[in-house]
C-alpha cells in the first residue's frame, strides 16, 4: 500500500515543478530546505535526532545522491521535452538491477523480460529527441544521471533507513540536501525570491506531496522490498505525471509515446511477478543491514 501510494505522490513532482515557474536549482533548495526543516521539528519534538549518530556518514553520502537527483532531473526539464524527462525514469529499473545484483540481489528470468521490455518502450519513446538538437539530448544525459543518484542512494542509506525514525531520517536527508545544493543556486545566479504567490503556493505543494509524502511512502516501502521492486514501479511515475500535466498544462503524447507507455506498464506487470512469487529463504533486498 505505501508503495502505490508513494508512487501517486511522487508522480506530482513533474507538474508541479513546471506550474511553479521557479528557476531549477533555487526550486530544489526550497524543496529540500522546507522539508527538512519541518520534518526535523517533527523529530527534534519528539526527541529522535539523536538516533542520527551512528549514521552521519552515511547520511552525508545520501544527501549528497538526493541534492544531486533532484538538481540534475529538475533541470533536465529546462532543456528536454516534458514528456521525454519523464519518460526517461524508464531507466531507473536497469540501473538498479545492476546495483542489485552488486548488494546480492540475484535477478531471475522475470527481471531480465521486465527490463527488455522497458528497454523496447525507452527506445520507441526517447529516440525522437534525436531531431530536438543538443541540448535535448544534455537534458535526457542529466535525466538518466538524475535516475543512477536516486537508484544509489536507496542502498547506501539502507541501514541508516532501517535503523532510524523514517522522519528523523529524511528530515537530516533533506537538510543536508538544501545546505549542498545552496552554492549551485549562488553559482547559477538563480532568483530566490520576486516569484508571484502562484509559484509559492506549487512550491508548497511540491513540497508537501511528492516531497515528505511521497518520498517518505517510498522510503517506508524500501525498508520491505526489493531494490529492482521499488524502482521497477517507478516506471509508471511518467504515465502518471504526463496525464497530470495534460490537465494542467496540456502536456500531449504522441501515439509513439503511447505505445511505449503501454510497454512501460507490461514491464512492470513481468517484474512484479518475481516479488510476489514464494521464496525459499529471504532475499537480500534493500532492508537488509
Amino acid at each position: 500500500m505505501s508503495l502505490s501510494l508513494g508512487l501517486l505522490a511522487v508522480s506530482t513532482a513533474g507538474p508541479f515543478l513546471v506550474m511553479a515557474h521557479v528557476d531549477a536549482y533555487a526550486l530544489v533548495l526550497f524543496r529540500l530546505a522546507c522539508a527538512g526543516l519541518l520534518l526535523l521539528g517533527w523529530s527534534a519534538a519528539r526527541g529522535e535526532l539523536a538516533s542520527a549518530r551512528p549514521h552521519l556518514r552515511r547520511l552525508a553520502w545520501g544527501a549528497l545522491l538526493l541534492a544531486a537527483h533532484f538538481a540534475l532531473w529538475v533541470k533536465a526539464f529546462d532543456l528536454t521535452d516534458y514528456a521525454s524527462n519523464l519518460l526517461l525514469l524508464v531507466a531507473q529499473p536497469a540501473m538498479a538491477a545492476v546495483v542489485g545484483f552488486w548488494i546480492g540481489e540475484r535477478p531471475g528470468r522475470d527481471v531480465w523480460i521486465s527490463l527488455a521490455l522497458a528497454a523496447s518502450g525507452l527506445a520507441i519513446i526517447a529516440g525522437g529527441d534525436l531531431r530536438l538538437g543538443p541540448a535535448a539530448l544534455l537534458g535526457d544525459l542529466l535525466c538518466i544521471l538524475a535516475g543512477l543518484a536516486i537508484t544509489l542512494f536507496i542502498p547506501v542509506t539502507r541501514r541508516s533507513r532501517a535503523e532510524m525514525p523514517l522522519t528523523a531520517f529524511l528530515g537530516i536527508v533533506f537538510t543536508f540536501g538544501a545546505v549542498l545544493v545552496a552554492p549551485v543556486v549562488l553559482l547559477a545566479g538563480d532568483r530566490v525570491l520576486d516569484y508571484p504567490p502562484a509559484s509559492w503556493a506549487w512550491v508548497a505543494a511540491l513540497v508537501l506531496v511528492p516531497t515528505i509524502l511521497g518520498h517518505g511512502l517510498m522510503n517506508h516501502a524500501a525498508r520491505h522490498v526489493k531494490l529492482f521492486t521499488l524502482n521497477l514501479v517507478i516506471v509508471l511515475e511518467p504515465a502518471i505525471g504526463i496525464a497530470l500535466g495534460a490537465f494542467l498544462f496540456g502536456a500531449t503524447v504522441t501515439p509513439l509515446q503511447l505505445g511505449g507507455g503501454v510497454l512501460l506498464a507490461a514491464a512492470v506487470v513481468v517484474g512484479l511477478r518475481q516479488e510476489r512469487a514464494p521464496r525459499q529463504a529471504p532475499a537480500a533486498g534493500v532492508a537488509a543491514s
